[in-house]
């Protein structure tokens, strides 16, 4: 009887690990627009409000965890991201002028106190101590928040169509290259804000308190996995785009595509401890600008070691086609550190030149 309430137990257990797969795969592969709802509708749930905002002298129970070497890009840049589909403007400035004093607000405030409180929100300031350090009512406070969530959700800020169609795929951010590290300039509120850190002590102190009672406590642990989710998500995210990334910074600094790293869906896959579908899921129609204005599909940063041969080996072919594969294959290992076989060059070799006679090694 034991063995088969065991055997029950693991069985649901291995149910809901497949369950949690499959609704975080959904997550994943989530259009950033629909993604970006929902941050809106976790962020404008009253709960929510208080754990942030917190009350009385005490600081919220979110707070905010920014990524490394990443930013804002800044209202005016969201203005200039075209969709490529209908050629639709992100009209984000016109919406801040529509909403007259939440535009001189935000103007008053200056860029720097903006995102410290507003943002970034990293420090675990109560909403009383960022009134008194802003000069702002709590309901003005409040209204600067909701536009920043608000604005994440009102367009795809890119230039590539899709490739499934429509209007056009979502660009994550500006990629810069700062001493030898990728630097991540985001186009969307909800990217640049990062994660959030969720302060479990506090709640329990609110529980205590009674700022905590009846259908709130009911709904915590509901609101907790939601957010929860959305962190686990970001996370895998920005780990995809960060590691590629670092793979291919001698191609973001230098332009040259013959410096691209061959990387494959399941060497990256395994380098970031993910299923290849999950990262297949998160380079999926969405793109970056690279250091030089280019917009590229995110999968574009992630070559096969076949294309990079044959770019490699035909650049130095049309040059000089005298070389032995052997030659071929040290010159790969020593200028960019690509081991392949004599036979491998051979055959790439032979897809440029199909005509052309093989040349014996040594």
């Amino acid at each position: 009887m034991n063995k088969q309430r065991l055997d029950a137990r693991l069985r649901q257990e291995q149910r809901l690990a497949l369950f949690g797969r499959m609704r975080m795969a959904e997550w994943i592969e989530m259009p950033e627009r629909d993604f970006a709802r929902e941050i809106e509708r976790l962020e404008k749930d009253e709960l929510f409000r208080r754990l942030y905002f917190g009350s009385g002298q005490r600081a919220g129970a979110i707070r905010r965890q920014r990524w490394p070497r990443a930013r804002f890009a800044g209202i005016g840049e969201l203005n200039e991201r075209v969709t490529a589909g209908g050629g639709e403007r992100v009209k984000v400035e016109e919406r801040l002028e529509d909403q007259g004093e939440i535009a001189e607000t935000i103007r008053r405030l200056g860029r720097e106190n903006f995102e410290r409180y507003f943002l970034y929100a990293e420090e675990a300031l109560p909403l009383s101590e960022i009134a008194k350090r802003t000069g702002l009512d709590e309901a003005a406070i409040k209204a600067i928040n909701d536009f920043l969530v608000e604005i994440g959700a009102e367009s795809e800020f890119s230039s590539l169509p899709r490739a499934s169609g429509g209007v056009g795929c979502y660009c994550v951010a500006r990629l810069t290259v700062v001493d030898e590290e990728p630097v991540f300039e985001f186009f969307s509120p909800h990217w640049a804000r990062g994660l959030y850190q969720i302060r479990y002590d506090i709640i329990e102190q609110m529980k205590d308190t009674s700022e905590l009672v009846g259908g709130d406590v009911k709904r915590l642990p509901n609101l907790l996995k939601r957010i929860e989710t959305i962190n686990l998500r970001q996370s895998t995210m920005f780990r995809v785009l960060e590691t590629l990334s670092k793979v291919q910074v001698g191609y973001l600094k230098t332009r040259r595509d013959d410096l691209k790293r061959p990387i494959s869906l399941r060497m990256l896959a395994k380098r970031l401890d993910l299923a290849p579908s999950t990262v297949s899921r998160a380079l999926s129609e969405r793109s970056v600008r690279l250091p030089w204005d280019k917009e590229a599909p995110l999968i574009e940063l992630l070559p096969g070691r076949r294309r990079q041969l044959r770019l490699i080996l035909n650049r130095w072919l049309s040059e000089d086609a005298s070389p032995t594969d052997a030659a071929l294959t040290s010159r790969l290992k020593q200028e960019y550190g690509i081991a392949v076989s004599r036979r491998t060059v051979n055959a790439v070799r032979h897809e440029l030149r199909p005509g052309g006679t093989r040349r014996a090694s040594p």
